[in-house]
């Protein structure tokens, strides 16, 4: 990518305008080039119980796939300030062009299917699927926005922020337009979401009261009390370039995607080696004389958009309260937001018929939308054509944007509020609660055009974060950044598809062991897992015995996560001043699960915790009784990392970082003093030279105590201890920086840059080595309460070590960062010719 920004001044008004170009490209490539193949696997453990589980092999049936993407667009701000400083209004306007070409073509060699070891022995799958055209296409998007708004001070202590953006977009493709599908449905395929949206925001912020901290410097204002703020919003989603890949794919017309499924009986049998060496050989076709059964299926899908689909959208309100508290020896900030989460996506299958043809009495009559003649008697697997309205088409999906969610947060964040160089810490605590509204094809336990309100799954009701940051002998730096969450909410399933609709989504009914008329192999199974399962899935599944489980009835375990970072101080480890040493390891609890348990016995430390959701496989079906055979997961709810795909990685990352340039107080020295000399303008006299670096680039702490006495309430002998160090202290700040100050003054156009900084460094190090002797007197002066009305930067001049840090300068903030509690790295320092300190708050 590449990126430039320009600012100037036109007329009256700020334009600051971005232009920016990037592309980028993945794909993949299957290790193996055959088809797919999966099967369920049921293992029996040296513990007694047993554990079920998909096992792939062969070919990967989405790894064939590559995309790439480009972006060229660019963003202007106009700004205009009122000549009372009272309004800022702001213009912004952003145009952007998309492009993409992908190759999503998933499945093209076809996937074997087998219910057990067994069945895969005997080379007998249970289903075929195929698709018979590649998903290649080439698309592009115009997005734009315009935003008006004011940020008014309304006065000192009151500020209102106000304003509305506009978003839309344009697709440059539309789906090609099938007339069956009007049609069969009475609904359009070519609808494409080009849309303009309107986004409205208002938002305050009011100070009130003043805090006990006194300013920071001179001229520096005092700190508030507290700070509210407040806002209520709408925030916009835009749809992406490739939102309509699966539209224009799948269009039910002969060109589009193409889709074989065959089941049962229509099942081809496999020839391994055949297929290897020839991969044309893989079928396009179900097995011979089974093409007019509802086992065999060449019949396309179709996606498409309701005519009305909006892109997501949120009203959001927050309202937050920062301050001190406990006599300044806390920051506390807590935060409440809630938001309405609206046209929230979901999709109806247009082409399933609702029609009941039998219902399960064995699981609450959980209705079954094909005829028992549908499902394979071996094997429980359902050819889904027995429940479609047209059966010249297999699924019609229309994507719709008509759901709703809300979403409730609230959080606590504390830090201390004295400095300190050795020890830092921070906490914070979200109590969040998000619940959504959503479709039965997602997830059912009847009819799957049901709507229903459910817990959300990504919801994790508590969050603790915290930050601990601690300096061993001045020499190196560690910070242990750390995270604990409840567990994220999920749902027992069943493996397959027994209601008939076409998908994976039905809920499972819980047994209850002790029923009459349950299957004995299932009530021994479920009466073990209540018995041996995890806590958690054992409550979930007691409070739901004899019903078919709740959306996200059940929760995961509390995880938690961190990182541990190394940072050295160059001085201690031999390194130059201006650069900066540091080590940081990702997830170090999973370095420690492994250094403690090994490989093979992990306990899941730093992981991600994945509970199986899977509580019942299907194993057969009995058309007589109308009933499944079901085979139950002993291992529902574990989260055991050693059956995780995929696991938090371990890395460990050293970085050196080297200003290589002139340092900054080397850089404002030089461009003051070449001033008249090698560069236009008037040479800085010797009195101005003085009062700009008189001070040695560094912040006199006592000063600004004495400055603000009352409110510190400094005592008679405190006020006159502290004058007499001030008074010496200047003194021989004076003595030390008069005659750099005429060496300055003196110089002749052509003179030694590296001996004017030379003087300027040691008469620095001269005056930082007289505040390093006072400190620990001045400190030792004031009151522990007096000290914590001290803000950082005032604070940090009473201590040693970083003092010590910034003695020779500040360049690259080696040596002169200190980590502050809340998770803000500042530093602090002056430029040799700044005549003042600055502060560098970097957020994280």
């Amino acid at each position: 990518g590449v990126q430039g920004r320009h600012s100037a001044y036109v007329h009256s008004l700020l334009s600051e305008t971005t232009l920016n170009m990037n592309g980028n490209r993945s794909y993949g490539t299957p290790y193996t080039v055959a088809p797919n193949g999966s099967v369920l696997v049921n293992s029996s453990f040296a513990d007694g119980t047993t554990g079920v589980r998909q096992i792939g092999f062969g070919g990967s049936a989405s790894l064939g796939t590559s995309n790439s993407g480009a972006t060229v667009g660019g963003v202007n701000q106009l700004s205009w300030f009122s000549k009372n400083n009272k309004h800022r209004v702001k213009l912004a306007s952003e145009l952007r062009q998309d492009f993409y070409t992908q190759d999503q073509t998933t499945n093209a060699l076809g996937s074997f299917y087998f219910t057990s070891l067994g069945e895969l022995q005997a080379n007998r799958p249970a289903s075929f699927t195929r698709a018979l055209q590649p998903r290649v296409q080439t698309g592009s998007e115009t997005v734009g926005a315009l935003s008006f708004g004011d940020s008014w001070r309304r006065s000192s202590s009151l500020q209102v922020q106000y304003g509305v953006r506009f978003d839309a977009n344009r697709f440059a493709q539309t789906p090609a337009y099938n007339q069956a599908i009007e049609q069969a449905f009475g609904v359009r395929n070519d609808n494409v979401p080009n849309r303009v949206y309107l986004s409205p925001r208002v938002g305050f912020s009011w100070t009130y009261g003043q805090a006990s901290q006194i300013s920071a410097f001179e001229g520096a204002f005092r700190a508030p009390r507290a700070v509210v703020r407040g806002g209520i919003g709408v925030f916009q989603n835009t749809p992406g370039s490739s939102q309509l890949g699966t539209a224009i794919d799948n269009t039910g017309l002969p060109g589009a995607v193409q889709q074989l499924t065959c089941v049962g009986a229509a099942t081809p049998v496999p020839q391994w080696d055949l297929y290897a060496a020839n991969p044309a050989s893989i079928p396009t076709q179900c097995a011979d004389g089974t093409s007019g059964t509802v086992f065999a299926s060449t019949v396309p899908n179709a996606t498409l958009f309701a005519s009305d689909y909006n892109e997501r959208q949120s009203v959001r309100g927050n309202l937050q309260w920062n301050g001190p508290v406990l006599h300044n020896r806390f920051n506390l900030t807590v935060d409440g937001t809630y938001g309405v989460n609206l046209h929230q996506t979901s999709f109806v299958d247009l082409n399933f018929a609702p029609s009941m043809k039998f219902a399960l009495a064995s699981e609450g009559s959980r209705p079954v939308f094909v005829s028992p003649g549908s499902i394979v008697p071996a094997t429980g697997v359902i050819a889904s054509r027995d429940a479609r309205v047209d059966q010249q088409f297999n699924r019609v999906t229309q994507l719709r944007s008509d759901l709703q969610g809300t979403s409730s947060q609230l959080r606590v964040s504390l830090f201390p509020m004295n400095f300190s160089s050795k020890l830092t810490w921070s906490a914070s605590y979200v109590l969040a609660s998000n619940r959504e509204q959503t479709r039965g094809f997602t997830s059912t336990g009847g009819n799957p055009l049901d709507v229903e309100w459910t817990r959300a799954a990504f919801d994790s009701r508590h969050q603790l974060s915290y930050s601990l940051g601690y300096n061993f002998f001045d020499a190196v730096r560690v910070n242990w950044f750390g995270r604990f969450a409840s567990g994220n909410a999920y749902t027992p399933q069943i493996a397959g598809d027994v209601n008939g609709d076409g998908y994976s989504n039905d809920r499972a009914f819980v047994f209850n062991p002790d029923a009459p008329g349950i299957d004995p192999v299932v009530s021994t199974a479920m009466r073990s897992l209540l018995a041996t399962g995890s806590a958690s899935a054992k409550d979930c599944l007691r409070n739901q015995l004899g019903d078919i489980a709740e959306r996200n009835s059940c929760q995961g375990p509390w995880t938690s996560s961190a990182n541990l970072g190394f940072s050295f101080n160059p001085s201690k480890v031999r390194l130059p001043q201006r650069a900066t040493l540091s080590f940081s390891v990702s997830n170090p609890l999973g370095a420690a699960d492994r250094l403690l348990h090994g490989e093979d016995n992990l306990h899941g430390w730093g992981q991600f915790a994945f509970a199986d959701p899977t509580l019942l496989y299907v194993r057969g079906f009995d058309p007589a009784a109308q009933r499944y055979r079901y085979e139950v997961n002993s291992r529902f709810g574990s989260t055991n990392p050693q059956f995780n795909q995929f696991r938090a990685p371990i890395t460990l990352t050293a970085q050196l970082r080297l200003d290589v340039g002139p340092s900054r107080e080397r850089q404002v020295l030089t461009q003051q003093l070449d001033r008249g000399r090698r560069t236009q303008g008037t040479r800085t006299p010797e009195p101005q030279l003085k009062a700009m670096y008189g001070s040695g680039g560094v912040l006199n702490p006592m000063s600004q105590i004495l400055r603000q006495s009352d409110t510190l309430s400094l005592t008679g002998p405190q006020a006159d201890s502290l004058a007499t160090m001030n008074r010496a202290y200047t003194i021989r700040l004076d003595s030390i920086w008069a005659p750099v100050a005429k060496y300055f003054a003196a110089l002749p156009v052509e003179y030694d840059q590296g001996d004017a900084y030379g003087r300027y460094k040691a008469a620095r190090e001269a005056s930082v080595d007289l505040l390093i002797a006072l400190a620990p007197r001045i400190d030792a002066v004031l009151s522990s309460e007096q000290k914590r009305k001290l803000p950082s930067l005032v604070a940090s001049h009473l201590d040693v070590r970083y003092l010590k840090g910034i003695r020779s300068g500040t360049a690259g903030n080696s040596g002169g960062g200190v980590f502050m509690g809340g998770g803000d790295f500042v530093s602090f320092g002056g430029g040799g010719g700044g005549g003042g300190d600055r502060v560098v708050i970097i957020r994280h």
